[in-house]
């Protein structure tokens, strides 16, 4: 009965199916191959898929294949959202008018600034066309040669599919002939057969798994090379775009080249600030490039921009200017670690002590930043950042504290920036010698203008804002109105071994409350309004010498009616 069941199991396995299923394509094979046998046709039209011409093109519903350039990359401007590429070809012709196609183009390039170059050799530019996705081009040779490819893959798979089969009904046979030969009720072997029989079955068993294994590994190969053939044949532009340059050439030796920009890169500058122990402030200059175009830009010369490639080439037209609208935003302190300061803040001469630019500088107008030697950025969205130089600047050095608000001493150095090249808006990071100490970011700073940066706390010098006395008086007739008297008391201590000279900034409330009035008592002598800032507050400018501390005293009243008095304060942050 065992080897009836035996060999009605082995006759009645799917072994086509499973061998199928062992390709572990994501695919039918004979539904492919059926098609890819079909006579000579057009090319699949796109015009479903893309509707402008000149737009880049949306991703294809298969998955993006990498890039399959025809050219040489020579050089690549980067500006602030998009990237400015020169290809090259070299072309050896006879006299007349040649089409020279550049294929494998990234995906985001635009049609607009498309142009071609004559690079060396006696020719000239007759015409530039960026080639629409959406037209229906004939079948030339290279699409006829991709299907030729994909169809000779799937009858290697076919293939692969029938020694696969062939592998699993001949281990069904292995493991049930026996059982078929000896029949029912037959004696039992020896031992020494059985031993044998095992022995032999194993081998035989091995190596069949082993062949099943290098013919599955060959399918999984085979399959690799399919996918991306077939993405080719249903999606023109699957592996980049394509533009024609028509030249008229005198004949011989010749070079073209194709423009063209590209979104999805862009730049950003950055900064590192360092305080040197010399009263000397080190900048440091550097370009952080990006870009997801797909296009690898290997070995490429390239050039960091700051003109706006997006800006129209028309003067625009000035409109009214309205101060206090909603649409215009005047800031009188930027907040950022640099910022430019008064003409008077900064050193009087000239703070450029000495300027290495390993990037020459470019243009007129814009600044272009032409990095030394060629760069290799990957078109994966990783960003690299580029050396454009350092300057260093004399500084003069200040001290100034917010004890209100922190309980630290804060370093400033104010320079006069003579350098050579502007300070654009972008990232700073900050460093005392080899100690990071933050980041941060720049305004945007000219030559010959004054500015600040702030180097972190000081630990040498100390401060402490503590309120000294608060007292509470009921006051008028019936104590209607309470009175609170507040006195704070800030002390700011020097250990740094030298005179620092140190302004310190704190402020009086002021009331927007009816029936709430503020006054104010005592205020150690020094102290003025600083200019700007807003009403109510102020600043001293204390000499500390090394081991003495200075004082500061603020002292002032608060009058109100007794029912609001206690909602009042706790609004203006006097009672905690």
């Amino acid at each position: 009965m065992l080897t009836f069941l035996a060999l009605t199991a082995y006759a009645q396995h799917d072994y086509s199916a499973e061998a199928k299923s062992r390709l572990q394509l994501d695919f039918d094979l004979d539904q492919v191959e059926a098609e890819l046998s079909q006579p000579a046709r057009a090319r699949p039209s796109a015009a479903e898929a893309y509707h402008d011409p000149y737009a880049p093109p949306p991703p294809p519903a298969e998955p993006r294949l990498p890039l399959e350039p025809n050219s040489t990359l020579r050089s690549v401007t980067v500006f602030a959202d998009r990237a400015l590429v020169t290809r090259e070809q070299d072309l050896d012709v006879k006299q007349g008018t040649h089409t020279v196609v550049f294929e494998g183009l990234p995906h985001g390039i635009r049609s607009e600034g498309l142009s071609g170059l004559v690079v060396s050799g006696g020719a000239r530019i007759v015409g530039v066309e960026l080639v629409s996705p959406t037209s229906e081009v004939a079948e030339d040779a290279r699409f006829e040669a991709i299907r030729t490819e994909a169809l000779a893959i799937t009858k290697q798979l076919g293939e692969v599919r029938d020694r696969i089969e062939a592998l699993l009904g001949q281990r069904a046979y292995l493991r049930f002939t026996l059982l078929a030969q000896r029949g029912e009720g037959a004696s039992q072997p020896p031992l020494s057969e059985v031993r044998g029989t095992l022995a032999y079955v194993g081998e035989a068993e091995a190596d069949l798994a082993r062949k099943l294994r290098e013919e599955e590994e060959s399918a999984k190969e085979l399959g690799e090379k399919l996918r991306p053939l077939l993405v080719k044949m249903k999606n023109p532009v699957a592996t980049g775009r394509v533009a024609k340059v028509e030249v008229e050439a005198k004949g011989g030796k010749a070079t073209v080249g194709l423009r063209y920009q590209v979104d999805g890169a862009g730049w950003t500058p950055a900064y590192n600030a360092r305080l040197l122990p010399d009263e000397k402030v080190e900048i440091e200059y550097f370009g952080v490039v990006h870009q997801d175009t797909g296009e690898a830009w290997t070995d490429a010369e390239l050039s960091l921009s700051t003109a706006n490639a997006a800006s129209s080439a028309t003067l625009p037209a000035l409109t009214p200017w309205y101060l206090g609208r909603d649409d215009t935003t005047i800031s009188l302190d930027t907040g950022a670690l640099v910022a430019p300061v008064a003409n008077d803040a900064g050193p009087k001469e000239s703070g450029l002590v000495s300027s290495e630019l390993t990037a020459k500088i470019e243009g007129a107008g814009a600044v272009v930043f032409a990095i030394q030697g060629k760069r290799t950025i990957a078109g994966d969205g990783s960003s690299q950042r580029l050396t454009v130089g350092r300057q260093t600047f004399t500084a003069v050095l200040d001290y100034a504290t917010v004890p209100k608000l922190v309980p630290e001493v804060h370093r400033r150095a104010s320079i006069r920036y003579d350098g050579k090249i502007p300070l654009f808006p972008g990232d700073l990071s900050t460093f005392v010698a080899g100690d990071y100490l933050g980041k941060g970011s720049t305004t945007a700073v000219v030559p010959g203008e004054a500015l600040r940066l702030s180097f972190g706390a000081d630990d040498r010098l100390k401060v402490t804002r503590q309120l000294v006395t608060r007292r509470q008086e009921f006051i008028g007739a019936g104590q209607k109105t309470t009175r609170y008297t507040f006195h704070f008391r800030i002390v700011v201590a020097n250990w740094s071994g030298e005179t620092r000279r140190v302004e310190l900034r704190d402020q009086l409330p002021i009331s927007e409350l009816d029936k709430v009035s503020v006054k104010s008592l005592a205020m150690t002598e020094g102290a003025t309004e600083v200019p700007g800032a807003g009403p109510g507050i102020y600043r001293w400018d204390l000499e500390i010498p090394d081991g003495q501390e200075k004082t500061v005293d603020l002292e002032f009243q608060v009058t109100a009616p007794t029912e609001v008095a206690y909602d009042a304060l706790r609004s203006m942050q006097l009672l905690f």
